[in-house]
């Protein structure tokens, strides 16, 4: 049976935090990907760009996505369409002429090369596309161009990596040129936005779906349930999407109201444990602190180093008490002395005249 797989934005090579531990997530997330599709013997392999998240990959991620794709390729072809994390110009990628050279069996999507066409199950399948994009203008020109020299084939397929209008903003694709050009294709396919949903402002003409990502990029991707897709026997309206066991990320944001320092370090402490079935963590507390800030412990990475990645934000609300300090003479050396002692830097005395001459000079510019 004819199938078709779909995977975008394993941004392998992230240096997420700089830690090492979200290095190996990435590389998890797409390697249990491709198993998980190999398992089902596909008939094409389509990537929906961003496969690496920087232009120059590292040696270690680049070797991982190399011995895979060879492996892939071995039986079924893969196409790779170029993201927006990969490119360096308009015209081309760090890695494209590396990709696409080094096996037969795979092809990368562009601006010279934007038409593939390969038999499956008997069916002639085209494949069209072109890099990323960045103008708008240039975007929308050139995918009128290659849909104008579509035809010929039994089905039709645009692989884009591309923001369209109304998902991401500032977007180079509008919904006016992707349903201008829909009727060309029995499936739309884009990477960029990192969550699956089907693109419904043009599916009364045709099948079209956001890919989604194997792995998380940021907090504001926590609630992402990640994975591919896979289409069987053609039916492009109804594809499979298969999870993957991404890394977790789970965001916390809890309203402390009226506190003391001790207070709030214990119920930040109290969060962090409640959670520590997640390794990448972000916890947002809002507090009124009852005394002084700087009592309210800040430090709670290296307090929790067992944690891949621990982002504690405690943000004062407004009261009286806060809003008075814009009265206060800060020009007292008591105060930065109060300051510099509190975050550990009582010996830069260095710094702290340097704090005192800028404010000197700045600070009634500020001061209302």
């Amino acid at each position: 049976m004819a199938s078709i797989c779909c995977i975008s934005d394993c941004h392998l090579g992230f240096r997420h935090r700089l830690k090492k531990q979200r290095l190996k997530d990435y590389e998890k997330a797409f390697n249990e990907a491709l198993d998980k599709a190999l398992a089902r013997d596909p008939s094409l392999f389509i990537f929906g760009g961003d496969l690496f998240h920087h232009t120059r990959p590292d040696p270690k991620s680049m070797q991982v996505a190399v011995r895979r794709l060879m492996e892939v390729a071995d039986s079924t072809p893969c196409i790779l369409c170029i993201g927006n994390h990969e490119i360096e110009t308009y015209i081309g990628s760090s890695y494209t002429p590396i990709l696409s050279d080094i096996h037969e069996n795979i092809h990368v999507l562009t601006s010279e090369s934007p038409h593939l066409v390969f038999d499956i199950d008997g069916k002639r399948v085209g494949v069209h596309g072109f890099q990323y994009t960045r103008d708008k203008r240039m975007a929308e020109e050139k995918l009128g161009e290659i849909s104008s020299e579509v035809s010929g084939n039994d089905y039709d397929i645009l692989c884009i990596h591309q923001a369209i209008e109304h998902y991401l903003e500032p977007h180079e694709i509008s919904l006016a040129a992707l349903r201008g050009v829909a009727e060309k294709y029995d499936l739309i396919l884009s990477g960029h936005f990192h969550r699956h949903q089907p693109i419904e402002e043009v599916s009364d003409t045709t099948s079209a779906f956001y890919i989604g990502s194997t792995e998380r990029i940021s907090f504001n991707e926590s609630m992402n349930v990640n994975g591919f897709l896979f289409f069987e026997n053609f039916r492009f309206d109804r594809p499979e999407f298969i999870p993957v066991e991404s890394s977790p990320m789970r965001v916390v944001r809890e309203s402390a109201g009226r506190k003391k320092p001790s207070e709030i370090n214990k119920m930040v402490e109290d969060i962090i444990e409640e959670n520590r079935d997640c390794k990448c963590l972000r916890v947002s507390l809002s507090a009124e602190v009852d005394g002084d800030y700087f009592d309210v412990f800040h430090d709670w990475d290296s307090r929790y180093p067992d944690y891949t990645i621990l982002d504690v934000s405690i943000m004062p609300t407004a009261s009286n008490e806060l809003l008075s300090l814009k009265i206060l003479d800060l020009n007292e050396d008591s105060i930065f002395d109060e300051y510099f002692e509190k975050m550990g830097l009582s010996n830069r005395e260095e710094l702290k005249e340097l704090c005192k001459e800028m404010y000197k000079k700045h600070g009634n510019n500020f001061i209302s």
